[in-house]
């Protein structure tokens, strides 16, 4: 699937015709009350984290740490009638640094503009998140200090009774303003970027969905041992995912989801990759619910210039897959040494009172192929490692919403370690340390100024 530049431009060309993202959870909303409203905001999120083994196991001579991220935003829009706008200014530190803990430091995470026209379409246009469903493909990725987001363009269809969306939109990268041609180069990222998405609520019961995202990387190739890019040549990669939400008003709602992914890799590797999922919940009592949850990751068994792992690209950095993030996109390289992954879940959340919930889950992870490692144990004698398990992470999340405006999270997770997991993260068998990790974050969320209410508090 090699693209040249010019065919891929005149291609987003035609696909630019229908899509908003959905909205963060400051931005201004689009409704009618709104009309030549001002909203300034802000967040302050201090959270301090406790790593013994968070995202890759501890290695015999390696020791775990404490620290405080600290994430500072300010949030304000503008919207009359049917245009407005967004801007939210952003800075991300750790206690005691001074340059940005993600890089990023002080910046501009979201600045964009929108307009909606003849009640069912609208365009949108800026540096903007990009999130669908659960966010397991396409995330904000919220925990992180620095969530993601994108400069792209969009255009939406929303139907008049609300039950049908249709989204398409793209977005395309570059390092600077060059007037040559030269590689973009950042990992797992892309150059071109194509979205398309479709829902129906059939019924209150029953909605059906559809997700598809066409990334377009610069060719990887190596050459007297190191690694270069070609900015001329790209290939292409299509993901496409299938959700089905069903009763989900009811006390035993599902959520199922399956994705297929194919095209080439950077590499110009052939893949036919898959990512699939349910999830069960009962809604036992008022104050109690019972979530089981099934989840599957294909693994990356090569065979010549065929490649079948499943890239879970710009997907949710946290939680999905555990909360110690050991199989995140973010997470460790070598957890499960790219051998897929099965992950059975079971969760109870407790609610005790209307501002209190805990939540208990449990996870247990193997892998999809059959890795195996042989060791020496001395000269003579070596030891084969050929077990699927890759250990059991156990958690527990406390919430607290303090005021509409100030809220209260703390987690504790723990990590199994298995031969298999130890050998995947460089560690020989029984030499990595006990695996946990624990946070505590509170966020304050502050409305400044709101121009309706103001007025309304004023009017004589």
């Amino acid at each position: 699937m090699k693209t040249s530049h010019s065919a891929l431009l005149t291609a987003m060309a035609f696909c630019l015709a229908g899509f908003v993202p959905a909205h963060a959870g400051d931005e201004p909303k689009d409704t009618q009350e709104s009309k030549g409203n001002f909203i300034l905001s802000a967040e302050i999120r201090e959270r301090g984290l406790y790593t013994h083994g968070y995202k890759a196991l501890l290695g015999p001579d390696e020791k775990g740490n404490f620290f405080v991220g600290q994430r500072v935003r300010l949030n304000f829009g503008y919207q009359k009638d049917n245009l407005g706008f967004y801007v939210q200014a952003q800075d991300t530190r750790v206690w005691g640094e001074t340059t940005g803990s993600t890089g990023n430091g002080l910046g501009i995470s979201q600045a964009y503009f929108y307009m909606d026209f003849a009640k069912r379409f609208g365009f949108k246009v800026g540096r903007m998140p990009l999130h669908y469903e659960d966010g397991r493909y396409l995330s904000y990725s919220n925990w992180d200090e620095a969530p993601r987001t994108h400069d792209a363009l969009f255009f939406n269809f929303r139907s008049l009774d609300k039950r049908t969306k249709v989204d398409l939109g793209a977005s395309f990268s570059n390092n600077s303003e060059s007037y040559v041609l030269n590689p973009y180069q950042l990992d797992n990222y892309f150059k071109y970027l194509l979205i398309g998405y479709v829902s129906h609520q059939f019924v209150p019961d029953f909605r059906l969905s559809i997700l598809s995202v066409t990334d377009f990387q610069e060719r990887l190739y190596i050459e007297e041992g190191e690694n270069k890019i070609d900015p001329s040549r790209l290939y292409a990669r299509s993901t496409v995912g299938l959700y089905l939400d069903i009763l989900k008003t009811r006390k035993v709602s599902l959520l199922l989801y399956g994705y297929g992914q194919f095209g080439k890799l950077n590499t110009g590797q052939e893949t036919i990759a898959g990512m699939a999922s349910f999830k069960l919940k009962y809604k036992a009592l008022p104050v109690l619910d019972f979530q089981l949850a099934y989840d599957f990751v294909s693994g990356w068994t090569m065979s010549g210039d065929y490649n079948s792992g499943f890239d879970k690209f710009l997907g949710s950095t946290h939680s999905f897959l555990g909360i110690m993030d050991f199989f995140s996109p973010q997470g460790s390289r070598n957890a499960t040494c790219l051998d897929g992954l099965h992950q059975p879940y079971l969760s109870i959340t407790y609610r005790p009172a209307p501002k209190h919930s805990l939540e208990f889950g449990g996870r247990y992870f193997w892998t999809v192929e059959d890795p195996e490692f042989v060791l020496r144990e001395d000269f003579d004698s070596f030891k084969t490692y050929d077990s699927h398990n890759l250990g059991f992470e156990g958690s527990l999340i406390y919430k607290y919403q303090i005021l509409p405006e100030l809220g209260l999270e703390a987690g504790y997770a723990f990590h199994t370690a298995t031969p298999v997991l130890e050998l995947c993260n460089l560690i020989r068998p029984d030499q990595s340390k006990f695996a946990h990790f624990g946070y505590v974050m509170i966020t304050y969320k502050p409305t400044l100024f709101n121009l309706d209410k103001h007025l309304a508090k004023h009017d004589d």
